[in-house]
């Protein structure tokens, strides 16, 4: 009969094994060299300002910017003691350190308005060191003097390191957790590997050791922490191991194995690197390769395929409920309070040299409903011409280069190239008259063009062949109208998919939103800009219906990058014509494309850059010049329809005209920066000092005094800087750069510091009063009372000035035992002479609280004589510095 195995259990009252033995004591560790683990929380105080200290000098070299370093130092040390010493034994120490942080935290939420005006600023010089489009929290920064960023981005740091220095101490000084801390810490690490920006070496260091010595002590404590064990070790039941439970033990072994662990990972990372200065190691290309493929495959994801799941992805994001898309919105219009610009770069072109605004179309929308602008769905009955253009090897998209090309025969294309940097991933950016089909790229990386509105981009670097413009002006008297004169034919096929597509195109880009205001603005412009009541197409032109449209915005709307948020249940078009009267490039647009509808000319909203012909530098080889598009070139407008002549740019924003009203002149200019000059034929600029290096452009109103009124630019108060430009108007604002300055002139760069430091003062006094009660009691006890509880009183006493010079002894046994292993202790000092008396207290001490005898009054005057001499003669002769203040004002027995 096979015998059935017990299993061995493990309780509280002991261990009892299969055998039936029960080991219902502890179990003693014995070394040949008694390990304190008095130090181990001090080391875990040094881990923890490690690994904080290093995450924050780590966050500051990615931003490139100066930061108050002083200050970094100052709270990584001072938290990381305060959430040590508030693990102390001692009350005094723990509700003094909790003092420490209660102040600290009151001094944060006083600053919480420049902590969030700091978190912008990392945020903005993070992403414009990346390189990456920024509009979002310019607006939260416009007004700021750059002067001002690094008091901002120290005051945000406090926080982050607050932050940073909880979670490492919670990882290394309550518990023993790996996982923690690489979480904690590792982000930071990869927020600049990611883009390949090389972090300082020492923080590098620094966190490497505290990842290896943390991870080391993950793996030996792991599953040791048994609950409700009270014994030094725990048996595993399946494993036959023996396990550390008491946290006494654990830490004695903990602080040796700490420090073999520290020194080892340390050693290993200096040998890696002195084998690469030695050998010249470098990192293979292919990781660099890896790296910016992934950034690349992420940059190019769309959820265009996923739009049943989410929304249209758009180069942009959300924050604090501004959202952009390049400088504009993706077709959503009114959800946002403004737009600004850090001036980090879109889109790199190189192209020949032009002679007016270069408009480089990418979003393309010809629907307008609820407040937004999505392109035309186009079925399959309703696409008669997509086979036409196909046959004729040329997608719809090509229409205006082909038409161009079959009447002017001798012009000669330009090539265009254009890297997509921070602008959106999903839209293909060219100019108009544009050969899409010939983008230079093959499979999966060329171009795909939807059915008739934007192309979508596959590869973040093409070449196109187009039309300049501006050629075909120097013939010509009028664009684009021109061109719509007769057209040879030179393919059935194509003729035939553009008498299809022009018929598709007055079917679905003319229908006009249902407004009052819009009615208003339409008759407004027929009654004081054209001189009629009555509209007919025939008696205008092109030209001259977009010239009053022009100057009705001009004279009635101002420009500016905060209109604010459209309110909710209001039409975006009806609020901004009648009420708001002002805004940037998408409003202008969206009015503009539906009163271009009003006028008989098909029309549609656009988004994408534009670029002067100035901001050509010096030419590359071959006469091509290089242009760095930077986000303030991000613009929108509407474009009109002409019959034989394709699709063309409609500019009805206010200082649109071959200008940008957001580029400093030094970016509009950058061969020569040149003042503006006062003229009579253009309006009247003044510049002044932006906040942040840039400059305030005022345009003085030109009424209009004709029925067709020359183009007027109304007022615009334009302040542009280092980071983005803002365009705003409504004066009196406060300024924040003022405020801000006031604040750093009254509190000082380190007002925190202070703080914490008068708190420490009145902490200080709070010790030392408490210290004057505790040595009272303590004189209360030894000389009040009966002899029995004074001569207990005075071996408590006893033990605890022997333990400030280290004669101690925490394993259980009994008092008598204790003397005894005292009484050792002190040999092995060479206290010889003063033995006995600690055996004598010891002894007499039972004798009172363990036996009914009478303790006589000799007795008890030898002890307290003994407990004197232990006191001034053993104990305080070994206490100096840094111990004497220890017992002192910690165990307040001097």
């Amino acid at each position: 009969m096979k015998k059935k195995r017990i299993k061995s259990k493990n309780k509280d009252i002991g261990f009892i094994s299969s055998n039936g033995i029960c080991i219902d004591g502890d179990i003693l560790m014995n070394c040949e060299r008694e390990h304190n683990s008095g130090s181990f929380l001090w080391f875990q105080i040094l881990l923890t300002f490690v690994a904080t200290i290093c995450t924050a000098f780590m966050a500051v070299s990615f931003l490139d910017m100066e930061i108050y370093k002083t200050t970094i130092i100052y709270y990584s040390a001072m938290l990381s003691l305060v959430f040590g010493l508030m693990k102390s034994s001692h009350k005094i120490i723990k509700f003094s350190a909790l003092g420490v942080m209660i102040l600290h935290v009151i001094y944060l939420v006083s600053r919480i308005s420049t902590i969030k005006y700091g978190l912008f600023v990392v945020i903005d010089r993070y992403l414009s060191r990346a390189n990456q489009p920024n509009s979002t929290l310019g607006v939260q920064l416009s007004g700021i003097s750059t002067i001002d960023y690094p008091y901002l981005a120290s005051n945000f740091f406090v926080f982050f390191i607050t932050l940073v220095c909880l979670g490492t101490a919670a990882a290394c000084l309550y518990r023993i957790d790996f996982p923690l801390l690489f979480i904690i810490t590792f982000p930071v690490f990869e927020l600049g590997m990611y883009w390949g920006w090389e972090p300082s070496m020492w923080t590098v260091i620094g966190l490497f050791v505290c990842w290896v010595t943390v991870l080391a002590l993950h793996i030996i404590n792991h599953t040791t922490n048994k609950a409700g064990r009270k014994n030094t070790f725990a048996v595993h039941e399946r494993k036959r191991t023996f396990y550390f439970t008491s946290e006494k033990q654990k830490a004695c072994f903990y602080n040796v194995f700490m420090k073999f662990t520290a020194i080892l990972s340390s050693l290993v990372l200096v040998v890696i690197m002195l084998f690469s200065a030695i050998t010249g190691f470098t990192r293979p290309e292919s990781f660099a390769k890896y790296r910016h493929d992934i950034s690349t495959a992420v940059s190019n994801f769309s959820l265009s395929d996923l739009r049943n799941a989410f929304s249209d992805y758009d180069g942009g994001f959300d924050l604090f409920g501004i959202k952009t898309v390049g400088g504009t919105n993706g077709g959503v219009l009114g959800k946002t309070a403004g737009i600004s610009f850090n001036g980090s770069t879109a889109l790199k072109v190189v192209t020949p040299k032009f002679s007016n605004t270069l408009y480089l179309r990418g979003y393309v929308a010809g629907v307008y409903n609820d407040n937004s602008w999505t392109p035309v769905d186009v079925n399959g009955n309703e696409d008669t011409f997509s086979d036409d253009f196909e046959q004729g090897k040329i997608w719809v998209q090509d229409l205006d280069y082909d038409l161009i090309q079959r009447k002017y025969a001798d012009l000669t294309p330009a090539q265009i190239s254009v890297s997509v940097l921070g602008a959106s991933k999903k839209f293909v950016y060219a100019p108009y008259a544009s050969l899409y089909s010939s983008d230079g790229n093959t499979d999966d990386k060329k171009m795909r063009p939807t059915t008739e509105s934007y192309v979508k981009l596959s590869s973040t670097k093409y070449s196109l062949y187009y039309f300049d413009p501006s050629l075909i002006e120097e013939r010509l008297e009028a664009l684009p109208e021109a061109i719509a004169t007769e057209v040879p034919a030179l393919s059935v096929n194509k003729d035939r998919g553009v008498d299809a597509y022009s018929e598709f195109v007055h079917q679905k880009y003319m229908d006009v939103s249902k407004s009052d205001e819009l009615d208003k603005a339409y008759k407004e412009i027929l009654s004081e800009y054209l001189g009629v009541d009555i509209y007919h197409k025939g008696d205008w032109t092109y030209e001259e219906i977009s010239t009053a449209i022009k100057n009705y915005f001009s004279d009635n709307f101002t420009y500016t990058l905060e209109p604010g948020v459209t309110p909710k249940g209001e039409d975006f078009i009806d609020y901004f014509l009648g009420t708001q009267k002002e805004g940037y490039c998408s409003y202008f647009a969206t009015a503009g494309a539906e009163l271009l509808r009003m006028f008989g000319y098909p029309s549609r909203y656009v988004e994408g850059y534009v670029v002067l012909n100035s901001q050509l530098c010096e030419p590359e080889d071959d006469s091509t010049y290089e242009v760095s598009v930077k986000d303030k070139c991000a613009h929108a407008w509407a474009e009109v329809f002409i019959d034989n002549a394709g699709w063309y740019p409609a500019e009805f924003t206010p200082g649109y005209d071959n200008d940008n009203p957001n580029l400093t002149q030094q970016e509009k200019d950058p061969k020569e920066v040149t003042t503006t000059k006062s003229t009579e034929s253009k309006p009247t600029t003044t510049t002044q000092n932006g906040g942040q290096g840039g400059t305030t452009s005022v345009a003085t109103k030109k009424p209009a005094n004709s029925s067709k009124a020359s183009t007027t630019t109304k007022k615009t108060n334009s302040a542009s800087n280092g980071h983005g430009a803002r365009v705003m108007s409504g004066a009196g604002k406060t300024s924040v750069s003022s405020r801000i300055t006031e604040n750093n002139s009254s509190h000082g760069s380190f007002a925190g510091i202070f703080i914490t430091l008068g708190g420490l003062l009145l902490i200080g006094f709070g010790v030392v009063v408490h210290r004057d009660v505790k040595v009272k009691k303590m004189r209360s006890e030894l000389s009040n009372g009966d002899n029995r509880s004074r001569t207990v009183a005075v071996y408590r006493y006893m033990l605890k000035y022997l333990k400030l010079i280290g004669i101690a002894d925490s394993r259980n046994i009994t008092d008598l035992q204790l003397c005894d292993r005292l009484t050792e202790k002190c040999q092995e000092m060479q206290i010889n002479d003063f033995s006995h008396m600690i055996k004598y207290i010891g002894e007499l001490a039972v004798k009172a609280e363990m036996s009914n005898s009478v303790i006589s009054d000799g007795e008890l005057e030898t002890a307290l004589s003994y407990f004197e001499i232990v006191k001034d003669k053993i104990v305080l002769p070994k206490l100096s510095g840094a111990k004497l203040l220890n017992a002192k004002f910690v165990y307040c027995l001097y």
